[in-house]
């Protein structure tokens, strides 16, 4: 009996370490016809790939496999995404329909994702009413700063709750997900910390490890540090080093921009009015450009009117001037004073010009 039984045992085991990482993916889908294919489609880059096909049958669909990683997927159906969820081990349900609620639950990443969400939702809630009320045309001055106040208090409650998320999840590829997604909301110095979490927990994180090597640039150069020279090629056909504008200048802004960047375009206004405003007291400007055309970047300088010297290696965003500031993300300025020390990062719109004023009495 005890060799039946110690057999027995050993089969369960066997059993258990076999399935060990089965993953079962199912949910009724009423927005399907019997015989439609729902279809699994891992993230890879920015592309989609197959992994797993089933038809839908009697109104559902399920999924039966192994997986012995954790990855962010897909359930798309008729070619169309519907859920994004956490391919895992474990059971996961998902229905799908067309109410725009579809979430995939329980398992340990899938539950976090769904309350994530369900706590921005709530942080958000009447935000679209109220975006609606501000583009009114009988709205007045005093109603427009009302709802305007409302909606910064719902965007810093979301601020918060993205922050909060990112920081306790650290222990599981939700938390790396979302600090994917969200560390660019993060200052230097917070973001660091961050990533020291997330490091301790798995010093082979790809996404920690590769933010880090950007955010240890964007330390290098805060505010206070002295600037980082490089050089890269003029628009007259010749090479200029940043350094070149620092020297002549009292204030230097470099500006990383791109003439396909919508976000640059408009904020150049602003940077316009500035030069004009405090170009005669020593500010200058270098604009620093992503593009990979030539003929494109040319053409943005002059449909944008920027009359200061431009510079750029055309390589897009590998380009290396950003690189050695750390920039993820343009429009993105560094306010330089003559004797190298950088005086301020990321200045937009009036706050530009307050800090100008400040620094050029």
């Amino acid at each position: 009996m005890k060799k039946l039984f110690f057999f027995a045992a050993a089969a369960l085991m066997m059993a258990a370490c076999q399935n060990k990482n089965a993953y079962t993916l199912s949910g009724a889908i009423p927005v399907a016809q019997d015989g439609d294919t729902v279809t699994i489609s891992l993230v890879k880059g920015r592309a989609l790939e197959t992994f797993a096909q089933t038809v839908v049958k009697d109104g559902k669909y399920e999924f039966k496999g192994e997986t012995d990683t954790c990855q962010i997927a897909y359930l798309t159906l008729g070619g169309r995404p519907r859920i994004i969820f956490f391919l895992e081990a474990g059971n996961i349900k998902a229905d799908i329909n067309d109410n725009g609620d579809n979430m995939a639950v329980g398992t340990l990443n899938n539950n976090r994702w769904e309350a994530f969400n369900t706590v921005l939702n709530d942080a958000l809630e009447g935000y679209g009413d109220l975006n609606k009320r501000l583009q009114a045309e009988d709205i007045t001055e005093a109603e427009m700063a009302e709802v305007r106040a409302k909606m910064e208090v719902m965007e810093k409650k979301y601020d918060e709750a993205v922050k909060t998320s990112v920081a306790e999840n650290a222990d599981c590829a939700f938390g790396t997900y979302l600090l994917q997604q969200y560390g660019y909301n993060f200052e230097a110095e917070e973001l660091a910390a961050i990533l020291d979490k997330y490091l301790q927990a798995d010093p082979a994180n790809e996404t920690a490890l590769r933010l880090k090597e950007q955010n240890d640039k964007v330390l290098a150069t805060s505010v206070g540090k002295k600037f980082i020279d490089f050089e890269m090629a003029n628009m007259a056909g010749g090479t200029s080093k940043l350094s070149d504008f620092v020297n002549q200048n009292k204030v230097t802004l470099v500006d990383f921009w791109a003439s396909w960047c919508g976000p640059c375009r408009q904020e150049m206004p602003n940077v316009k009015a500035a030069y004009e405003k405090f170009g005669a007291k020593g500010f200058g400007i270098v604009g620093v450009s992503l593009d990979r055309d030539e003929e494109s970047w040319k053409k943005g300088v002059a449909d944008l009117g920027m009359a200061w010297p431009q510079i750029s290696d055309l390589k897009y965003w590998d380009c290396e001037g950003a690189a050695l500031y750390g920039v993820r993300a343009i429009p993105a300025t560094v306010l330089i004073g003559q004797d190298g020390t950088i005086i301020a990062r990321n200045l937009r719109g009036e706050k530009l010009a307050e800090k100008l004023a400040e620094v050029l009495q």
